[in-house]
Formats: C-alpha cells, sequence, structure tokens
C-alpha cells in the first residue's frame, strides 16, 4: 500500500519527494539491519560460550580430581549460559523480525516495476507458525534477496566526480561498489541449522541425565545444538548484510537515476499490469 501511494504522489509532487521518501526509509532500514546484527553476533557469541562451557562440563566429568568450587563455577557459568542464550535468542529474534518486517516493506517501494509478492505482517508471521515456519521463512529471504537484486533497475548513467582529482585531462567517473549476494543454498543452511539448533536443543533437555554416561551424551546434544546456532547465527549475519547491500544499492540507482528513467520504469509498471489485467478472462468486457 506504501508503494502505491508514493507512485501516486507522483502525479502531484514528482520524483524529488519520492526519492527523499526512499533515503529516509532506506537510512531507517539499514539501521534496524545494524540492530540485527549485532543481536546476531551477540547470540552467536553466547551459543559459543555455551558450547565451551558444555565441553569443560565433559573433561570435568573425566578427571579424577575436581574441587567442589570448580564444580560449582561449571555450574554456574551453565546455568548462566542458558539463561543469557535464553535472553539474547529472543533479543536477536525480535531486532531481526522488526528489520525483516521493514525491509519488506520498503522492498515495494523500491521496484516501481514490480513491487514485492509479501507484505510485513505475511513475512513475520511466516516465522511463528507451527510447520508453516519449516518453509516459509527460507522462502522469504530469498524472494527478499533476489528481488533486491540491482538489475532489477537500470544502472544510471555514471556521473563524473567533480572533486579535482582526475586531472584537466582525464575525468574521473563515479562507480558503485558492487552489493553483496548470497546463494540459495546458504539462506536454507541458515534456516536449516536453525531449525536443527531448536531441535537439538529440545532433544537433549529431554535426554536422561541419571549417570554420567547419560549426562555426557546430553552434554554432547547440547554442544551440537550450540555448533548449529552459532552456524546459523554467522550465516543470519552475512544474510542480512547482502540484504542490505542491495537497499543501498537499489536506492543509489533510483536516487540517481534521471526523471525520464524513472518515468519509463511506471510507463513499464503499467504495460506490466495491463498484461497481467488481461490474463484476466472476461476483463476486456468491461
Amino acid at each position: 500500500m506504501r508503494r502505491v501511494a508514493l507512485i501516486a504522489s507522483l502525479a502531484v509532487s514528482g520524483w524529488a519527494e519520492a526519492r527523499e521518501g526512499w533515503g529516509r526509509d532506506v537510512r531507517v532500514v539499514r539501521r534496524r539491519a545494524r540492530a540485527a546484527v549485532a543481536g546476531l553476533i551477540s547470540m552467536g557469541a553466547v551459543a559459543a560460550f555455551t558450547a565451551l562451557v558444555g565441553a569443560w562440563h565433559i573433561a570435568l566429568l573425566g578427571s579424577t580430581e575436581v574441587s567442589a568450587s570448580t564444580w560449582q563455577l561449571a555450574n554456574t557459568l551453565r546455568e548462566a549460559g542458558g539463561l543469557l542464550e535464553l535472553g539474547f535468542g529472543l533479543l536477536a529474534g525480535v531486532l531481526f523480525l522488526r528489520w525483516l518486517a521493514r525491509t519488506v516493506a520498503l522492498a515495494g517501494e523500491l521496484d516501481p516495476v514490480r513491487g514485492f509478492s509479501w507484505t510485513p505482517s505475511e513475512s513475520v508471521v511466516a516465522f511463528l507458525i507451527p510447520v508453516v515456519n519449516l518453509v516459509q521463512p527460507y522462502r522469504v529471504l530469498r524472494d527478499l534477496h533476489d528481488g533486491l537484486a540491482p538489475a532489477g533497475v537500470p544502472e544510471p548513467a555514471p556521473r563524473p566526480l567533480l572533486d579535482g582529482g582526475g586531472g584537466y585531462r582525464r575525468v574521473e567517473m563515479a562507480h558503485a561498489p558492487r552489493a553483496s549476494a548470497v546463494h540459495h543454498a546458504a539462506l536454507g543452511a541458515w534456516w536449516g541449522l536453525y531449525l536443527a539448533s531448536r531441535g537439538l536443543g529440545w532433544l537433549a533437555s529431554v535426554m536422561p541425565q541419571l549417570t554420567v554416561a547419560e549426562f555426557i551424551r546430553s552434554r554432547y546434544a547440547f554442544i551440537a545444538s550450540d555448533v548449529a546456532s552459532f552456524a546459523a547465527a554467522w550465516l543470519a549475519v552475512r544474510m542480512v548484510r547482502a540484504i542490505d547491500s542491495r537497499v543501498a544499492e537499489r536506492q543509489r540507482r533510483l536516487a540517481y537515476a534521471s526523471d525520464e528513467e524513472l518515468d519509463r520504469l511506471v510507463v513499464e509498471r503499467d504495460l506490466l499490469l495491463r498484461r497481467e489485467l488481461a490474463k484476466i478472462t472476461g476483463f476486456g468486457d468491461f
């Protein structure tokens, strides 16, 4: 809806206001991306910490002489790690979904031709509904990543740098940095590892721990969960940064495109809409 309202306002205010709106929204999205990355890094760090504590527990169980204070410290660290994992996991989830919802909304604005197929509410709900969240989060991030590809908007004509750095014989031209990308397999691995970490954590929590051998097996399961969580957080950081760079590049292309280039995008959008409407049976009869 925001994209439709923005495009409709162009007839009155022209492209200058649209560029200003894009820039303002992109700044908000990029701030949220940095917050999401910080949350994910914190979650990964906590997962690494709890994995190390679990490995220390196993090492202590294999030792014959362990003082009571050492056991107390190990147990305290294990309990603290569990609380930190819960707290930072929730924080990272909230920051990630806040970033995702705003980025999905912006993706529609930054594609004047096709818009974006997901709404912010749909993208967030995809993570929350059981069974649905086994697949839909991957699809949301895949479509968001691909939908913000720089090629979706033509590269504007090169602009000369007027800072005098090129000399009087040669004029330096501004070149955009290449937007990052991640392979679909990495996106799938991110969500698969996250699901695996949750599943392994649940399995470890219900495993019997009545004997030393059973306790060690449960520790190994917890360590596997932490390793999967750490890997998922690392891939998520890469994914957020890649999408963030694509947002910046898409906004740059739109900001520096001429009014004529943007007008052609609107014409292309109208032609696409007409073709889609023509597919509706009986539409031409009205």
